[in-house]
């Protein structure tokens, strides 16, 4: 029967529609290249996509075939399968052009990563493209949105329009804002990290001189193993003191 209602006398009842043997696939596999995770709502379910992680290839999800249900009302329902390869063609309708694609088996061939990533570079240099064209209209950054900011920092390209907030802390000294990790304020040149300061010829002498001797005794200690670490501590206590000669 074709169609999905049938007379019977006065009234009108929904019959189920036969299943098609060409949609009773078995599970299918959605790869992503994308550096960025996506959550997708549907009726059947909600997916998300994870994003690639650092030093691999992709990131992998497997789709499984769901059943819905349409409400007709008068408490009627209409049952339903959806295949496992309509689930993945719904999901990925917007996502393609961002490195997400159906593996054609259960995990993707380097012809169809090659492929993914020549089109999703494609289309975010046509995004980096039309976000120096709005940019140069005004210099205004409400003109450009996440996703041309996105495609800039995924091909690693440098706008600045594509400008990314960097973390800032507050130096205890003078209260100004500074980069995470710097070893001295930028604004009242205050020694925020003496360590790394030290290596880099800044900082209090002795500073220096308590760093220099640490890595002379580490370089000592590596090269001859039979050394004491009574006498490495001495030779740095010593060091940092020019005033108190080493015990005999």
């Amino acid at each position: 029967m074709n169609t999905a209602t049938a007379e019977r006398g006065s009234r009108r009842d929904v019959l189920p529609l036969k299943k098609d043997p060409s949609t009773n696939e078995a599970t299918v596999t959605i790869a992503s290249i994308s550096n960025e995770d996506w959550y997708i709502s549907r009726t059947y379910g909600v997916y998300h996509i994870p994003a690639c992680p650092k030093g691999q290839s992709c990131s992998l999800l497997l789709i499984t075939p769901r059943s819905d249900a349409l409400d007709l009302g008068d408490n009627r329902r209409f049952p339903f399968a959806i295949s496992a390869r309509q689930i993945a063609d719904d999901l990925l309708q917007d996502l393609q052009d961002h490195g997400v694609f159906v593996c054609a088996g259960p995990r993707p061939i380097a012809e169809e990563l090659a492929s993914a990533k020549a089109r999703r570079d494609a289309f975010y240099h046509r995004l980096v493209q039309d976000g120096d064209t709005l940019w140069a209209r005004g210099h205004s950054f409400r003109e450009i949105s996440d996703l041309h900011r996105r495609a800039a920092i995924a091909l690693g390209i440098e706008r600045e329009w594509a400008y990314v907030p960097v973390r800032m802390m507050e130096c205890p000294v003078c209260g100004e804002k500074v980069k995470e990790g710097v070893a001295v304020c930028k604004h009242c040149h205050a020694i925020l990290n003496e360590e790394t300061a030290a290596k880099h010829g800044l900082g209090s002498p002795r500073t220096q001189a308590a760093l220099l001797h640490a890595e002379r005794n580490r370089a000592a200690a590596s090269m001859s193993p039979a050394r004491s670490v009574s006498d490495v501590s001495e030779n740095a206590a010593a060091s940092t003191n020019p005033s108190q000669s080493p015990r005999t």
